[in-house]
């Protein structure tokens, strides 16, 4: 059993681990943490002690993940330590952001590496300037520079945005897509695009009475109660029979599991589309259909945005007579 420990105001994680010389066996060790014992850091040596737990269950633990060995400089694994202290125990960024948006793209720097301006140049040459991946990475890496001393890279800056929604199918070529892939892919599919779900909050998605759909506290945005749209594909897809779906190895701990076997299925497929873009044209469904009786701030909590966000990435839809038509209504001038 792992924990954390303290020893003259220092943190480490104490627990039965293999010797270090190789030799068989078990051996009660520690792991200096090198952090200060602090109510702040306490919290970040907890996420450390997850990830070790982890490790000794699946019987993946190595020294060298553990270990600096980066002489005079910083490992990835210490840097992306000192990140998650700055944004999710110090900042505003929660726990699901983290490990869906922002550590999937970190955990393939490898952890014992040092964290150095050239290693962030080839971790960004993994993605195209243009994607979302790049931007995200970028702005992570610039931040990992400010916080270990090390000068960011000359690189590209990123020219994705937001705003520019991606291509959004047809309803028939959504009913093509989902039909034309077999189980349990077709299930998940059927999810995204009935309920403009994200990939990876299908895994914990349940479905209620009249067909609504619970999305997870555990998600990106947290708990939410979602409309089918339509709702005669809740029984085309057939998305009620749960035994559809697949459980992924790794999902509870990789976030982001879901989203990458499903682009693989995509292209196995041959389709030119994204997989988020079954989200987006759910959204765009729900103009479609709501016209100017939907307003922005119940449409933006069925996806799980902020009014603004939704504004921004789906004003294409939001026609501007529409937000005219519901003031005229609330002005009793309609």
């Amino acid at each position: 059993m792992a924990s954390i420990n303290s020893q003259r105001g220092r943190l480490y994680l104490l627990a039965r681990l293999p010797r270090r010389d190789g030799a068989p066996g078990l051996q009660q060790a520690r792991i200096a943490l090198r952090l200060d014992d602090t109510p702040i850091n306490r919290r970040a040596a907890a996420k450390q002690l997850q990830t070790l737990e982890r490790q000794l269950e699946a019987g993946t633990f190595e020294w060298a993940y553990w270990l600096d060995e980066a002489p005079g400089g910083v490992t990835w694994r210490e840097a992306i330590a000192r990140l998650y202290r700055a944004r999710v125990v110090l900042g505003r960024t929660g726990q699901s952001t983290w490990e869906v948006n922002y550590l999937g793209r970190l955990r393939q720097i490898p952890p014992t590496s040092a964290c150095t301006t050239e290693s962030m140049a080839t971790a960004l040459e993994r993605y195209d300037r243009g994607t979302c991946s790049y931007k995200e990475l970028y702005y992570l890496l610039r931040h990992v520079s400010r916080l270990v001393g090390v000068p960011f890279p000359e690189v590209p800056v990123p020219t994705y945005a937001q705003a520019q929604l991606v291509a959004v199918p047809t309803d028939a070529e959504i009913i093509a897509w989902v039909e034309g892939a077999p189980n349990p892919v077709r299930w998940y599919w059927g999810m995204m695009a009935c309920y403009g779900l994200r990939p990876h909050e299908i895994e914990g998605a349940v479905l209620i009475e009249r067909d609504l759909c619970q999305v997870a506290e555990g998600t990106k945005t947290g708990f939410r109660t979602v409309v089918p749209l339509p709702r005669e594909w809740v029984d085309r897809f057939g998305l009620r029979d749960r035994r559809l779906r697949l459980r992924l190895e790794g999902s509870t701990d990789r976030p982001d599991a879901v989203s990458k076997w499903l682009s693989k299925e995509l292209r196995r497929q041959g389709l030119a589309w994204r997989p988020y873009s079954l989200r987006h044209a759910y959204a765009a469904r729900l103009w479609r259909k709501g016209g100017s009786r939907l307003d922005l701030y119940t449409a933006a909590r069925l996806m799980g945005h902020t009014a603004m966000q939704h504004a921004r990435t789906y004003r294409a839809h939001i026609q501007p007579h529409q937000v005219a038509e519901a003031a005229e209504r609330a002005l009793g001038g309609g």
